[in-house]
């Protein structure tokens, strides 16, 4: 199912721009770095075909037209940003699906606002303060230092942004083929506006603990948390699903760090069962 972009605006003037599948209770699906939304179109394609209406936007800054000039991109403001983002819609609530940075997304706006949010699917990052403090987990997370470098843009752009092609094969070294690499191509094209760059690179920039630590509880709300079989310690999806509603629970795909990519059919197979649970109608 192919869909045209569209943009909305919330009356404080965040502009998103973003794609919708279909009708139906909504789904929200937030990509992650290196990334853009085209990666979701076949997992949106099926929750339409299920009966619900996927909207798969730009991160903030990921496109021009939705950079706000003086605005962080720090753990409460990439969360709100979630929240502005059904406000522009039009919508009250939503099942929200984030990957990496989207997954941290996830994790602050339904913290921040758990009344809008019927239930979450972060992918990819279990909820961070369960991460163990260790070399081994600071060396996997290098790239959040060298981010936030000053000469980060131009080390990114060197041979044609080479370094993402290194992020990819230490992430998920085992995903190949046409759809690997047009995912990749599809980040490069973004990254390659320097305005874009810099503002995706504004997410490791303002990242700060002491920010993150303002936010809420996680809410006890239905939720699915998704790793890859090959990347963090999977017994951490299971540790946070339990910091949810009782009936969460963790799943582990096959895959490094884009599970839900190199696992598709499992993963969509997964995600539908989840979300016409959680919107199955209560009998009295």
């Amino acid at each position: 199912m192919k869909a045209t972009w569209q943009e909305a605006t919330t009356e404080a003037g965040q502009r998103f721009v973003f794609r919708s599948f279909g009708d139906g209770p909504l789904v929200v699906l937030i990509h992650g770095f290196p990334d853009t939304p085209h990666g979701w179109e076949r997992i949106a394609s099926a929750l339409a075909d299920a009966g619900y209406r996927a909207v798969t936007p730009w991160l903030r800054g990921y496109r021009p037209n939705t950079i706000v000039e003086g605005r962080s991109y720090d753990a409460i403001a990439i969360s709100e940003d979630a929240i502005a983002l059904l406000d522009a819609l039009g919508e009250h609530d939503a099942i929200l699906v984030g990957h990496d940075w989207g997954a941290v997304i996830t994790y602050g706006a339904a913290a921040l606002a758990p009344e809008r949010f019927r239930a979450v699917v972060p992918i990819a990052i279990p909820y961070p303060p369960l991460y163990p403090r260790s070399p081994k987990l600071l060396w996997a997370a290098r790239h959040i230092f060298t981010n936030r470098l000053p000469w980060a843009e131009r080390s990114l752009r060197r041979a044609d942004f080479k370094q993402l092609d290194r992020l990819y094969h230490r992430w998920s070294p085992n995903w190949h083929g046409p759809e690997r690499d047009r995912t990749l191509a599809a980040a490069k094209e973004c990254l390659a506006d320097p305005r874009c760059l810099t503002a995706a690179l504004g997410y490791y920039r303002d990242l700060s603990p002491s920010r993150a630590a303002e936010l809420p509880n996680l809410p006890r709300i239905p939720a699915v948390p998704v790793g890859g079989s090959g990347d963090f310690d999977p017994g951490l999806y299971g540790k946070t699903a339990a910091l949810f509603a009782p009936g969460s629970e963790a799943v582990v795909l096959d895959g490094g760090h884009w599970p839900h990519r190199e696992s598709e059919d499992a993963f969509i197979a997964s995600l539908i069962d989840f979300v016409k649970r959680v919107d199955r109608p209560k009998t009295t």
